[in-house]
Protein backbone atom coordinates (compact mmCIF):
# COMPACT_ATOMS: atom_id res chain seq x y z
CA UNK A 1 0.00 0.00 0.00
CA UNK A 2 1.78 3.33 -1.02
CA UNK A 3 1.68 6.44 0.86
CA UNK A 4 -0.15 9.39 -0.12
CA UNK A 5 1.95 12.39 -1.55
CA UNK A 6 1.96 15.33 1.53
CA UNK A 7 2.02 18.62 0.34
CA UNK A 8 4.52 21.30 0.76
CA UNK A 9 5.36 24.46 -0.16
CA UNK A 10 6.72 22.68 -3.67
CA UNK A 11 4.46 19.47 -3.99
CA UNK A 12 1.11 18.76 -3.88
CA UNK A 13 -1.52 16.09 -2.77
CA UNK A 14 -1.69 13.47 -5.43
CA UNK A 15 -4.66 12.26 -4.25
CA UNK A 16 -6.58 15.78 -4.24
CA UNK A 17 -5.23 15.96 -8.33
CA UNK A 18 -6.75 12.61 -9.34
CA UNK A 19 -10.41 13.37 -7.25
CA UNK A 20 -10.23 16.44 -9.66
CA UNK A 21 -9.15 14.11 -12.76
CA UNK A 22 -12.16 11.72 -11.61
CA UNK A 23 -14.76 14.69 -10.76
CA UNK A 24 -14.21 16.49 -14.30
CA UNK A 25 -14.71 12.80 -15.55
CA UNK A 26 -18.04 12.40 -14.69
CA UNK A 27 -19.07 16.66 -15.12
CA UNK A 28 -18.03 15.50 -18.59
CA UNK A 29 -20.52 12.44 -18.68
CA UNK A 30 -22.98 14.65 -17.46
CA UNK A 31 -23.21 17.42 -19.80
CA UNK A 32 -22.47 15.18 -22.79
CA UNK A 33 -25.34 13.18 -22.31
CA UNK A 34 -27.92 16.17 -22.49
CA UNK A 35 -25.88 17.60 -25.39
CA UNK A 36 -24.26 20.26 -23.25
CA UNK A 37 -27.56 22.00 -22.35
CA UNK A 38 -27.36 24.40 -19.13
CA UNK A 39 -31.29 24.51 -18.53
CA UNK A 40 -34.42 22.26 -18.76
CA UNK A 41 -35.23 21.09 -22.07
CA UNK A 42 -38.87 19.79 -22.51
CA UNK A 43 -39.64 15.92 -21.27
CA UNK A 44 -40.19 14.05 -24.29
CA UNK A 45 -36.64 15.35 -25.23
CA UNK A 46 -35.28 12.94 -22.45
CA UNK A 47 -37.43 9.96 -23.48
CA UNK A 48 -36.67 10.32 -27.07
CA UNK A 49 -33.98 7.89 -27.86
CA UNK A 50 -35.83 4.49 -26.20
CA UNK A 51 -32.98 2.15 -27.15
CA UNK A 52 -31.87 -0.50 -24.84
CA UNK A 53 -28.39 1.14 -24.92
CA UNK A 54 -29.73 4.97 -24.25
CA UNK A 55 -31.46 3.69 -21.27
CA UNK A 56 -28.80 2.28 -19.88
CA UNK A 57 -26.90 5.64 -20.52
CA UNK A 58 -29.65 7.52 -18.86
CA UNK A 59 -30.26 5.53 -16.19
CA UNK A 60 -26.22 5.45 -15.21
CA UNK A 61 -26.84 9.39 -15.55
CA UNK A 62 -30.04 9.50 -13.47
CA UNK A 63 -28.39 7.37 -10.65
CA UNK A 64 -24.66 7.22 -10.57
CA UNK A 65 -23.81 11.04 -12.22
CA UNK A 66 -26.53 13.66 -12.20
CA UNK A 67 -25.59 16.01 -9.18
CA UNK A 68 -22.59 13.96 -7.59
CA UNK A 69 -19.37 15.11 -9.54
CA UNK A 70 -20.14 18.95 -9.08
CA UNK A 71 -20.15 17.89 -5.70
CA UNK A 72 -16.79 16.07 -5.26
CA UNK A 73 -15.57 19.06 -7.01
CA UNK A 74 -17.79 21.44 -4.43
CA UNK A 75 -15.85 19.35 -1.64
CA UNK A 76 -12.39 19.87 -3.54
CA UNK A 77 -13.02 23.39 -3.27
CA UNK A 78 -13.84 23.98 0.32
CA UNK A 79 -10.54 21.22 0.99
CA UNK A 80 -8.38 23.69 -1.20
CA UNK A 81 -9.69 26.63 0.40
CA UNK A 82 -8.16 25.18 3.78
CA UNK A 83 -5.12 24.03 2.49
CA UNK A 84 -4.23 27.05 1.22
CA UNK A 85 -5.36 29.43 4.03
CA UNK A 86 -2.92 27.35 6.46
CA UNK A 87 -0.17 27.52 4.06
CA UNK A 88 -0.20 31.27 3.31
CA UNK A 89 -2.34 32.76 6.71
CA UNK A 90 0.84 34.37 8.46
CA UNK A 91 1.47 36.24 5.22
CA UNK A 92 0.53 39.89 5.45
CA UNK A 93 -2.83 40.85 3.56
CA UNK A 94 -3.59 36.76 3.09
CA UNK A 95 -7.14 37.36 3.34
CA UNK A 96 -7.39 40.52 0.80
CA UNK A 97 -5.20 38.17 -1.53
CA UNK A 98 -7.89 35.99 -1.12
CA UNK A 99 -10.72 37.76 -1.72
CA UNK A 100 -8.91 39.04 -4.89
CA UNK A 101 -8.55 36.15 -5.78
CA UNK A 102 -12.18 35.15 -6.13
CA UNK A 103 -13.52 37.82 -7.41
CA UNK A 104 -11.05 37.19 -10.54
CA UNK A 105 -13.06 33.68 -10.20
CA UNK A 106 -16.07 35.29 -10.38
CA UNK A 107 -15.60 37.22 -13.05
CA UNK A 108 -14.17 34.36 -15.08
CA UNK A 109 -17.58 32.28 -14.21
CA UNK A 110 -19.66 35.65 -15.28
CA UNK A 111 -18.00 35.49 -18.34
CA UNK A 112 -18.45 31.27 -18.59
CA UNK A 113 -21.75 31.99 -17.89
CA UNK A 114 -22.67 34.07 -20.44
CA UNK A 115 -21.11 31.69 -22.90
CA UNK A 116 -23.28 28.75 -21.15
CA UNK A 117 -25.34 28.88 -18.46
CA UNK A 118 -24.57 25.76 -16.37
CA UNK A 119 -21.62 27.69 -14.97
CA UNK A 120 -20.32 27.03 -11.15
CA UNK A 121 -17.73 29.47 -10.53
CA UNK A 122 -19.24 32.33 -10.42
CA UNK A 123 -21.13 30.70 -7.35
CA UNK A 124 -18.37 29.23 -6.14
CA UNK A 125 -16.39 32.67 -5.61
CA UNK A 126 -19.49 34.19 -3.84
CA UNK A 127 -19.98 30.78 -1.38
CA UNK A 128 -16.08 30.95 -0.80
CA UNK A 129 -16.30 34.42 0.55
CA UNK A 130 -19.04 33.12 2.88
CA UNK A 131 -16.76 30.44 3.76
CA UNK A 132 -14.02 32.87 5.08
CA UNK A 133 -16.53 32.52 8.40
CA UNK A 134 -16.87 29.47 8.44
CA UNK A 135 -13.08 28.87 8.95
CA UNK A 136 -12.57 28.76 12.78
CA UNK A 137 -15.13 26.98 13.92
CA UNK A 138 -14.88 23.47 15.67
CA UNK A 139 -14.21 20.93 13.15
CA UNK A 140 -17.31 18.81 14.68
CA UNK A 141 -19.66 21.75 14.25
CA UNK A 142 -18.25 22.40 10.48
CA UNK A 143 -19.29 18.46 10.08
CA UNK A 144 -22.53 18.55 11.85
CA UNK A 145 -23.28 22.37 9.35
CA UNK A 146 -22.29 20.88 6.51
CA UNK A 147 -24.02 16.81 6.84
CA UNK A 148 -26.95 18.90 7.45
CA UNK A 149 -26.83 21.27 4.46
CA UNK A 150 -25.71 18.71 1.95
CA UNK A 151 -28.46 16.16 2.59
CA UNK A 152 -30.86 19.40 1.94
CA UNK A 153 -32.32 19.68 4.79
CA UNK A 154 -33.10 23.14 5.53
CA UNK A 155 -35.10 22.99 1.87
CA UNK A 156 -36.86 19.69 2.93
CA UNK A 157 -38.47 21.53 6.16
CA UNK A 158 -39.84 23.97 4.61
CA UNK A 159 -40.98 22.02 2.10
CA UNK A 160 -42.63 19.77 4.73
CA UNK A 161 -44.52 23.20 5.76
CA UNK A 162 -45.73 23.87 2.78
CA UNK A 163 -49.73 23.40 1.97
CA UNK A 164 -48.76 22.58 -1.59
CA UNK A 165 -46.99 18.76 -1.79
CA UNK A 166 -43.91 19.34 -3.57
CA UNK A 167 -43.37 17.79 -6.99
CA UNK A 168 -40.78 14.92 -6.28
CA UNK A 169 -38.98 14.35 -9.68
CA UNK A 170 -36.13 14.71 -11.04
CA UNK A 171 -35.83 18.70 -12.37
CA UNK A 172 -33.68 20.47 -14.51
CA UNK A 173 -32.74 24.32 -14.06
CA UNK A 174 -35.26 26.76 -15.70
CA UNK A 175 -37.49 23.47 -16.86
CA UNK A 176 -40.36 26.43 -16.80
CA UNK A 177 -39.11 27.33 -19.83
CA UNK A 178 -37.96 24.26 -21.22
CA UNK A 179 -39.53 24.61 -25.27
CA UNK A 180 -37.91 28.24 -25.45
CA UNK A 181 -34.73 26.91 -24.13
CA UNK A 182 -34.90 23.71 -26.71
CA UNK A 183 -35.42 25.78 -29.63
CA UNK A 184 -32.65 28.48 -29.00
CA UNK A 185 -30.30 25.67 -28.31
CA UNK A 186 -31.50 24.28 -31.65
CA UNK A 187 -31.88 27.39 -34.27
CA UNK A 188 -30.33 30.08 -32.68
CA UNK A 189 -26.88 32.01 -33.69
CA UNK A 190 -23.97 32.80 -31.05
CA UNK A 191 -25.10 36.13 -30.50
CA UNK A 192 -28.27 35.05 -29.95
CA UNK A 193 -27.31 32.41 -26.97
CA UNK A 194 -24.99 34.52 -25.56
CA UNK A 195 -27.75 37.38 -24.93
CA UNK A 196 -30.14 34.66 -23.51
CA UNK A 197 -27.56 33.73 -21.03
CA UNK A 198 -27.07 36.72 -19.62
CA UNK A 199 -30.56 37.29 -19.47
CA UNK A 200 -31.05 33.84 -17.24
CA UNK A 201 -29.32 34.95 -14.11
CA UNK A 202 -32.42 35.74 -12.03
CA UNK A 203 -33.68 32.13 -13.51
CA UNK A 204 -30.60 30.42 -12.37
CA UNK A 205 -30.26 32.42 -9.13
CA UNK A 206 -34.14 31.65 -7.78
CA UNK A 207 -33.44 28.18 -8.89
CA UNK A 208 -30.08 27.46 -6.84
CA UNK A 209 -32.08 28.81 -4.12
CA UNK A 210 -35.35 26.83 -4.36
CA UNK A 211 -34.29 23.57 -5.41
CA UNK A 212 -31.60 23.95 -2.14
CA UNK A 213 -28.47 23.59 -4.66
CA UNK A 214 -26.46 26.51 -3.16
CA UNK A 215 -27.55 25.22 0.41
CA UNK A 216 -25.57 21.83 -0.77
CA UNK A 217 -22.75 23.10 -2.62
CA UNK A 218 -21.74 25.57 0.87
CA UNK A 219 -22.14 21.84 2.57
CA UNK A 220 -19.86 20.38 0.38
CA UNK A 221 -17.10 22.95 1.03
CA UNK A 222 -17.76 22.86 4.86
CA UNK A 223 -17.05 19.13 4.16
CA UNK A 224 -13.84 20.03 2.59
CA UNK A 225 -13.14 22.48 5.34
CA UNK A 226 -13.60 19.90 7.96
CA UNK A 227 -11.10 17.29 5.63
CA UNK A 228 -8.55 19.77 5.55
CA UNK A 229 -9.04 20.65 9.64
CA UNK A 230 -8.80 17.26 10.57
CA UNK A 231 -5.62 16.26 8.22
CA UNK A 232 -7.58 14.11 6.26
CA UNK A 233 -5.17 14.10 3.14
CA UNK A 234 -2.62 15.33 4.04
CA UNK A 235 -2.25 12.72 6.82
CA UNK A 236 -3.96 10.29 4.82
CA UNK A 237 -2.10 6.94 6.08
CA UNK A 238 -2.74 7.70 9.65
CA UNK A 239 -6.68 8.99 8.54
CA UNK A 240 -7.20 5.41 7.02
CA UNK A 241 -9.55 3.95 9.42
CA UNK A 242 -11.76 7.05 9.80
CA UNK A 243 -11.86 6.87 5.59
CA UNK A 244 -12.78 3.45 5.21
CA UNK A 245 -15.61 3.89 7.51
CA UNK A 246 -17.11 6.57 5.91
CA UNK A 247 -16.52 4.54 2.82
CA UNK A 248 -18.45 1.53 4.20
CA UNK A 249 -21.29 3.84 5.35
CA UNK A 250 -22.25 5.45 2.53
CA UNK A 251 -21.72 1.97 0.73
CA UNK A 252 -24.22 0.81 3.07
CA UNK A 253 -26.32 3.88 2.73
CA UNK A 254 -26.42 4.06 -1.44
CA UNK A 255 -27.08 0.01 -0.98
CA UNK A 256 -29.78 0.51 0.90
CA UNK A 257 -31.47 3.50 -0.81
CA UNK A 258 -31.43 1.54 -4.26
CA UNK A 259 -33.14 -1.50 -2.82
CA UNK A 260 -35.65 0.82 -1.34
CA UNK A 261 -36.14 2.95 -4.65
CA UNK A 262 -36.12 -0.80 -6.55
CA UNK A 263 -39.13 -1.51 -4.40
CA UNK A 264 -40.82 1.44 -4.89
CA UNK A 265 -40.57 0.70 -8.54
CA UNK A 266 -41.92 -2.91 -8.25
CA UNK A 267 -44.88 -1.42 -6.10
CA UNK A 268 -45.65 1.32 -8.90
CA UNK A 269 -44.87 3.72 -6.60
CA UNK A 270 -42.51 5.17 -8.74
CA UNK A 271 -42.26 5.30 -13.14
CA UNK A 272 -39.39 5.45 -15.06
CA UNK A 273 -38.70 7.33 -16.88
CA UNK A 274 -39.22 10.90 -15.25
CA UNK A 275 -38.68 9.54 -11.79
CA UNK A 276 -42.34 10.50 -11.09
CA UNK A 277 -43.60 9.58 -7.24
CA UNK A 278 -46.93 8.97 -6.30
CA UNK A 279 -48.20 12.23 -4.40
CA UNK A 280 -47.90 10.53 -0.82
CA UNK A 281 -44.42 9.88 -1.33
CA UNK A 282 -43.24 12.59 -3.10
CA UNK A 283 -41.79 14.46 0.15
CA UNK A 284 -40.43 11.27 0.90
CA UNK A 285 -39.00 10.21 -1.60
CA UNK A 286 -37.22 13.41 -2.54
CA UNK A 287 -35.80 13.55 0.56
CA UNK A 288 -34.11 10.53 0.64
CA UNK A 289 -32.97 11.08 -2.88
CA UNK A 290 -30.77 13.71 -2.15
CA UNK A 291 -29.48 11.61 1.16
CA UNK A 292 -28.68 9.03 -1.82
CA UNK A 293 -26.68 11.65 -3.69
CA UNK A 294 -24.81 13.19 -0.52
CA UNK A 295 -23.59 9.52 0.56
CA UNK A 296 -22.94 8.64 -3.15
CA UNK A 297 -20.95 11.37 -3.00
CA UNK A 298 -18.83 10.97 0.29
CA UNK A 299 -18.86 6.96 -1.39
CA UNK A 300 -16.85 8.32 -4.74
CA UNK A 301 -14.56 10.83 -2.59
CA UNK A 302 -13.72 7.85 -0.05
CA UNK A 303 -13.61 4.92 -2.43
CA UNK A 304 -11.14 7.08 -5.15
CA UNK A 305 -9.03 7.99 -1.58
CA UNK A 306 -8.88 4.61 -0.82
CA UNK A 307 -8.12 2.78 -4.30
CA UNK A 308 -5.45 5.47 -4.92
CA UNK A 309 -3.38 3.75 -1.84
CA UNK A 310 -3.04 0.43 -3.60
CA UNK A 311 -0.17 0.01 -6.27
CA UNK A 312 -2.36 -1.33 -8.78
CA UNK A 313 -5.10 1.04 -8.58
CA UNK A 314 -2.47 4.25 -8.36
CA UNK A 315 -1.16 2.95 -11.45
CA UNK A 316 -4.35 3.18 -13.26
CA UNK A 317 -5.49 6.64 -11.32
CA UNK A 318 -2.64 8.22 -10.94
CA UNK A 319 -3.31 10.15 -14.80
CA UNK A 320 -6.07 11.19 -13.54
CA UNK A 321 -3.69 13.64 -11.53
CA UNK A 322 -2.35 15.69 -14.51
CA UNK A 323 -6.01 16.45 -15.39
CA UNK A 324 -6.34 17.73 -11.73
CA UNK A 325 -3.79 19.76 -12.16
CA UNK A 326 -5.20 21.81 -14.87
CA UNK A 327 -8.82 21.18 -13.95
CA UNK A 328 -9.84 25.03 -14.16
CA UNK A 329 -8.37 24.73 -18.10
CA UNK A 330 -10.45 21.74 -18.40
CA UNK A 331 -13.47 22.39 -17.15
CA UNK A 332 -13.80 25.91 -19.73
CA UNK A 333 -12.53 24.49 -22.31
CA UNK A 334 -15.16 20.77 -21.90
CA UNK A 335 -17.43 23.78 -23.02
CA UNK A 336 -16.18 25.29 -25.69
CA UNK A 337 -15.74 21.75 -27.50
CA UNK A 338 -19.55 21.17 -25.96
CA UNK A 339 -21.21 23.73 -27.58
CA UNK A 340 -19.09 23.91 -30.94
CA UNK A 341 -20.49 20.21 -30.90
CA UNK A 342 -23.81 20.34 -30.03
CA UNK A 343 -25.03 24.28 -30.51
CA UNK A 344 -26.27 25.73 -34.23
CA UNK A 345 -22.99 27.87 -34.34
CA UNK A 346 -21.02 24.71 -34.00
CA UNK A 347 -21.55 21.57 -35.88
CA UNK A 348 -25.69 21.57 -34.63
CA UNK A 349 -25.61 18.24 -33.60
CA UNK A 350 -28.21 18.78 -30.34
CA UNK A 351 -30.63 16.07 -30.21
CA UNK A 352 -29.64 14.49 -33.36
CA UNK A 353 -27.05 12.24 -31.55
CA UNK A 354 -28.44 9.65 -28.57
CA UNK A 355 -27.15 10.01 -25.55
CA UNK A 356 -25.05 6.68 -26.02
CA UNK A 357 -23.34 7.86 -29.02
CA UNK A 358 -22.81 11.36 -27.00
CA UNK A 359 -21.57 9.53 -24.27
CA UNK A 360 -19.20 7.41 -26.69
CA UNK A 361 -18.02 11.46 -27.68
CA UNK A 362 -17.40 12.29 -24.17
CA UNK A 363 -14.85 9.20 -24.15
CA UNK A 364 -13.36 10.48 -26.90
CA UNK A 365 -12.64 13.98 -25.32
CA UNK A 366 -11.65 12.96 -22.10
CA UNK A 367 -8.77 10.69 -23.32
CA UNK A 368 -7.98 13.42 -26.00
CA UNK A 369 -7.94 16.17 -22.99
CA UNK A 370 -6.09 14.10 -20.77
CA UNK A 371 -3.23 13.16 -22.89
CA UNK A 372 -3.37 17.19 -23.50
CA UNK A 373 -2.77 17.66 -19.64
CA UNK A 374 0.07 14.68 -19.50
CA UNK A 375 1.96 16.83 -22.88
CA UNK A 376 1.11 20.61 -21.66
CA UNK A 377 2.64 19.75 -17.95
CA UNK A 378 5.39 17.89 -19.42
CA UNK A 379 7.01 21.56 -21.27
CA UNK A 380 4.56 23.97 -18.87
CA UNK A 381 4.39 24.52 -14.81
CA UNK A 382 0.60 24.82 -14.82
CA UNK A 383 -2.53 25.10 -17.18
CA UNK A 384 -3.18 27.95 -19.14
CA UNK A 385 -6.11 29.26 -17.16
CA UNK A 386 -4.40 28.57 -13.77
CA UNK A 387 -1.09 30.42 -14.96
CA UNK A 388 -3.51 33.69 -16.12
CA UNK A 389 -5.78 33.38 -12.99
CA UNK A 390 -2.36 32.88 -10.25
CA UNK A 391 -0.51 36.30 -12.29
CA UNK A 392 -3.75 38.13 -12.30
CA UNK A 393 -4.22 37.12 -7.89
CA UNK A 394 -0.37 38.50 -7.78
CA UNK A 395 0.03 40.56 -10.50
CA UNK A 396 3.19 38.87 -11.66
CA UNK A 397 3.32 36.52 -14.37
CA UNK A 398 6.08 34.04 -13.26
CA UNK A 399 7.77 31.98 -16.76
CA UNK A 400 4.83 29.31 -18.10
CA UNK A 401 7.60 27.00 -19.01
CA UNK A 402 9.06 24.53 -16.77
Amino acid sequence: MGESTVTTSKTRIDTIDVLRGFALAGILYAHMVIWYTGAALPPETYTKYDSTVDGITLGIFGALVFGKFFSVFSFLFGLSFYLNFRKKRSQPGYLRTYIWRLFLLFLIGFLHHILWRGDILALYAVLGVVLIFFRSLSPKLILVIGLLLITNLPTHLYEAFQTEVPNAQVEFPMADEAARYYRLVQKEDFSTVLLDNWRSWPAKIEYQIKSGRLLMTFGYFLLGLYAGRTKLFTSLKKQLSKVKSWNKFSERAVLFLLFLGLLMYLFDLVTIPGIKVVPQLQWSASFLFSIYNACLTIFYITGISLLFQKRFFRKILKPLAAMGRMALTIYLSQTIIGLLLFYQFGLGLFDRTSPAINVLMGVAIFYLQLKFCQWWLSHFKQGPVEWLWKGLTYFHFSSLKK
